[in-house]
């Protein structure tokens, strides 16, 4: 009997233990999504970054002038966030353009001076960055990116190496004291 009693233990405990796992086992999360506004830093005229600050001359050795600037929505909260352009890897023939890039999310926002440059380079310190690379025409004003999250921090350390995409339209956009000046709204996911 008291083996008995043993096996009818043993199998208990083993289908305790099956049912158990799938409750304690961790759930992807959803997707995560933001909303952007980001303006064009760049001298169309003369193709330098830096139109509002932050360009070559102004950013840290080693560091990438910012492309585009802006605010990113997410879940209800207001980050910056800043694109920088990869050297060499813009590629245009006319109709569509090809690019790569690295992108961070800050967790102060950017601002502008009364000289509408750029008050900091680095707004804070940045919880995601990562890279992508993408499609845009200049025919109609869409663009889309793929990429992945190569850095994640408190509150988006769970993302780390997850895809992200971006897709939106360019156009006038207003942002800070800057009224129709060329940037992007866009959508920024990650799965």
């Amino acid at each position: 009997m008291t083996r008995r009693l043993f096996v009818i233990l043993a199998v208990v405990a083993v289908l305790a233990a099956l049912v158990a796992a799938p409750v304690s086992a961790k759930k992807p999360a959803p997707t995560l999504r933001g909303d952007q506004l980001t303006v064009l830093n760049q001298d169309l005229e003369t193709g330098a970054f830096g139109l509002y600050g932050c360009g070559e001359s102004e950013v840290e050795p080693g560091e990438l002038p910012i492309s585009w600037f802006g605010s990113i929505d997410i879940e209800g909260t207001t980050y910056g966030m800043a694109l920088y352009p990869l050297p060499g890897r813009i590629t245009g023939d006319g109709t569509i353009l090809h690019y790569e890039e690295e992108w961070k999310v800050w967790t102060g926002e950017f601002t502008l001076t009364e000289d509408l440059r750029l008050a900091d380079c680095t707004p804070g310190e940045y919880v995601l960055s990562g890279t992508d690379t993408g499609v845009g025409s200049f025919r109609n004003p869409m663009f889309r990116s793929n990429g992945t999250v190569d850095e994640a921090f408190e509150p988006f350390a769970g993302w780390l190496d997850r895809k992200v995409h971006q897709d939106g339209a360019t156009g006038p956009v207003d942002f800070d004291v800057l009224e129709g000046v060329l940037g992007f709204h866009g959508d920024l996911r990650l799965n």
